[in-house]
């Protein structure tokens, strides 16, 4: 599909195959080329999940997404290359109110022919590689993650000293398209939805990470830079240059 052949230099990856020892490299180009943005969410913009839909905003738009819409194109783009793949939801855990998120399983993940996890669209909380469903522990430039009780991510990040849990899914339900939509509704529409309250961009790179919001902009990689954010017209100069590589 040209489509394909677009994205590919747009993650300056090639997508005309992949093999499982390939998918650590692609899910760093994912990673360090499609920024986590809510945009289309303060938005309020709804549109059926389809190749239409993953052109118009990575490659029309040229922008990021959140969760349903990293892990939606990622899981497009390996069931086009007839990999062994299937959509599943997930409920986050919100370390800071120590309870499970109140939006209930509105993340989307990736099971590979029922031996790993992978996951492209929980913000900087990416492992970059393929996480074994079997409990092995994995690491990468991101930190060290590991599948337990069967359902549970937990995942311990560069600098942390003790695992804590990211998401519980629900291994045995593949979700559709229609799931991905519905998904959508809730985080565009609850009270509880972190993501609708005000704009976020946040990106991995190969030596860090770098997260935007209305009032800051913060880097931190082998040293930490944190920056004001004047406004709006600031917060696009700093979101095109940092996080799309373009001039605004």
């Amino acid at each position: 599909m040209d489509w394909m052949k677009d994205l590919g230099q747009r993650i300056k990856f090639p997508l005309d195959a992949i093999t499982f020892d390939q998918l650590p490299d692609l899910l760093e180009a994912f990673a360090y080329q499609l920024p986590f943005e809510n945009t289309t969410v303060l938005e309020k913009r709804i549109r059926p999940f389809s190749d239409e839909r993953f052109i118009e905003t990575f490659l029309t738009e040229r922008r990021g997404g959140v969760c349903y819409d990293l892990n939606g194109l990622l899981h497009r783009v390996l069931q086009e290359l007839n990999c062994p793949v299937r959509l599943v939801q997930a409920t986050v855990y919100d370390t800071k109110s120590d309870a499970w998120s109140a939006t209930g399983p509105t993340h989307v993940a990736i099971i590979w022919n029922e031996t790993h996890l992978l996951d492209t669209g929980f913000g900087v909380n990416l492992p970059l590689v393929p996480v074994p469903l079997n409990g092995e522990t994995v690491h990468s430039a991101s930190g060290s993650y590991r599948i337990i009780n069967n359902d549970t991510l937990e995942m311990k990040r560069t600098g942390q000293a003790e695992f804590v849990t990211g998401y519980r899914f629900d291994r045995e339900t593949s979700i559709t398209t229609d799931d991905l939509s519905k998904m959508e509704q809730i985080i565009q529409q609850s009270d509880a939805s972190p993501f609708n309250k005000g704009r976020l961009v946040a990106m991995r790179t190969p030596t860090g990470q770098k997260t935007l919001t209305e009032r800051t902009l913060r880097i931190e990689e082998t040293t930490t830079t944190e920056l004001p954010v004047a406004g709006p017209a600031q917060f696009e100069m700093l979101y095109n240059t940092h996080f799309l590589g373009r001039e605004s």
